[in-house]
């Protein structure tokens, strides 16, 4: 897509239209989220802005056609016991895909969870995602649950795969 390496920074309120393209692109895939119909960056502005700096940070890869990429972290869960666990969500446009950016993303989320507070990382890979299980556990990332069947993308009942690692 592009000659030069994009850059990670924070994400920034006018990143907030293309981090939901990106992410509505990869919702008629079926492979990459749950999500069956698209979101409006109306509906996401909430969802933007719980993700914090200093707590649960969303980091985009930019180049110099635009941000391409995210990876986000959100709440793994409400109560105060899991303040230190979080969800980690990447997204990669799919002109920028197959050029390691989601390693890079996932390399820069690690390294900078901690400082987030964040001592556990989580994903939600569906079962039948290889690209996304080989991205997490080439980085070290293990299986810590499997969900049979408690996803229905039309009609099709899909295994959820928890993937973990601790930070």
């Amino acid at each position: 897509m592009c000659a030069q390496t994009p850059e990670i920074r924070l994400a920034r309120p006018e990143d907030l239209a293309t981090v939901v393209a990106i992410y509505n692109a990869t919702i008629p895939g079926r492979m990459a989220t749950a999500q069956l119909v698209p979101v409006t960056v109306e509906e996401r502005r909430p969802w933007f802005a719980a993700h914090t700096p200093d707590r649960r940070p969303m980091w985009v890869a930019e180049g110099p056609d635009g941000v391409v990429a995210w990876v986000g972290l959100t709440d793994f869960h409400e109560r105060a016991a899991y303040a230190a666990t979080a969800q980690i969500s990447i997204y990669v446009d799919e002109r920028a895909r197959g050029q390691g950016l989601g390693g890079r993303l996932l390399d820069h989320a690690i390294a900078n969870a901690p400082a987030a507070g964040v001592t556990s990382l989580i994903g939600l890979v569906f079962a039948d995602n290889a690209p996304s299980l080989g991205l997490f556990e080439g980085r070290g990332f293990e299986r810590w649950g499997h969900m049979p069947k408690v996803a229905d993308t039309d009609g099709d009942p899909r295994d959820l795969v928890y993937v973990g690692r601790h930070v």
